[in-house]
């Protein structure tokens, strides 16, 4: 899916709901978000262009992706930025840290620079001594596996008939590379690949393997379906009606705890604005996944805290909210929150995302139960 078009497509709806949002939609469940205090919420820098990806990196540095500005940066606990990498016209994101190096994407496809092209995409990394690399292009290996090329995605039991009045309605997977979201693990780069719909793994000597094609998500086309369809300019004869529509299970954010991987699945058009979004935790031993929330407006970001409590951003929803019993308590309302980051009790936040002047919210994270961590 290309999901810079959808961000462009969903901005104009997206401010409209978001403006609407008020802080007691913030409550969630009291009961459970009383084990969860978070405190000290304050506007580290603003005037940020698209922060759609956030990471802790070294001496409690905040990383930065400013996708639609084309550049990475460290902002410091006094908001000080400084700019790490810089590529005018590209996208840049998908951004972790680990032992010393910062990884992250520059990516083509899906930018304004060049709508049509399928890469490259370049996987990087910057060493604790500045040094930059590229590691591999993930287009290279989307070009030459397709992982869901054979999928089909949209209506499959629709007579050719209903599809002819429809023809978007019915596709199979294309060649695009959109490298989203990075975490790593033993000097492992892992991939989420919001073009190619499937989690890879990519070794120190660039060679990447697939960990998951990633199942088409199942949207019942109701009258919310149709709506939202419509919104994007696009229409549903009636002949669809009722017919499970099988959206591509993008992947917009990664996040590595031990043997498990979690992930955010946004499914597709129509799905985008619809609030179908799920989170799962795949075991990479038995590359068995598991369903941890559902029912989440396009989620974009998660983290995972040292108790194993998961925390999610909603662009379209209120803010960051922690899972509590596969449902989510909004925990620290904001606009536009694409991605969350943690690290100890600490929490960083990238708001506003979608905005000309994104910000960084950093938080602390408290159990009033049990005194501070």
């Amino acid at each position: 899916m290309k999901f810079r078009a959808f961000s462009a497509v969903a901005a104009g709806a997206l401010l409209a709901a978001t403006l609407n949002i008020a802080p007691a939609q913030a409550g969630g469940d009291s009961h459970h978000n009383s084990r969860t205090t978070v405190q000290h919420v304050e506007t580290l820098i603003e005037g940020l262009g698209g922060p759609l990806k956030v990471a802790y990196g070294s001496h409690g540095n905040i990383l930065v992706a400013e996708s639609f500005a084309g550049m990475l940066s460290s902002v410091a606990s006094d908001g000080t930025k400084k700019v790490l990498a810089s590529a005018p016209g590209k996208e840049i994101g998908a951004v972790s840290y680990s032992r010393g190096t910062t990884y992250y994407f520059e990516n083509v496809a899906g930018t304004d620079e060049n709508p049509e092209a399928i890469g490259p995409a370049l996987l990087k990394s910057i060493s604790h001594h500045g040094k930059t690399r590229t590691i591999t292009d993930m287009t290279k290996w989307e070009v030459k596996l397709n992982p869901d090329g054979k999928t089909v995605y949209g209506v499959r039991d629709a007579p050719q008939t209903c599809l002819d009045q429809a023809p978007w309605m019915q596709s199979t997977g294309e060649v695009y590379s959109h490298p989203y979201s990075t975490a790593v693990s033993r000097g492992n780069v892992y991939v989420g690949d919001a073009g190619g719909n499937a989690l890879w793994k990519v070794n120190s000597h660039g060679k990447a393997s697939v960990v998951k094609v990633l199942p088409a998500e199942p949207v019942v086309i109701d009258e919310a379906a149709v709506a939202a369809a419509a919104e994007a300019g696009l229409t549903v004869p009636d002949c669809m009606m009722g017919r499970t529509y099988w959206a591509q299970p993008v992947p917009t954010d990664i996040e590595l705890r031990g043997n498990w991987l979690y992930y955010t699945v946004l499914p597709g058009a129509p799905g985008e604005s619809m609030s179908k979004g799920k989170i799962y935790k795949l075991n990479l031993h038995s590359k068995k996944s598991y369903l941890v929330a559902s029912g989440l407006s396009a989620p974009t970001g998660i983290a995972v805290d040292d108790r194993g409590s998961t925390y999610v951003t909603e662009l379209f929803g209120g803010g960051v909210s922690k899972i509590v019993k596969g449902k989510a308590a909004n925990v620290l309302p904001a606009q536009m929150a694409s991605d969350v980051a943690i690290s100890g009790h600490r929490m960083a936040v990238s708001t506003n995302a979608l905005t000309p002047s994104g910000s960084i919210v950093t938080a602390t994270l408290g159990h009033s139960h049990h005194g501070h961590r």
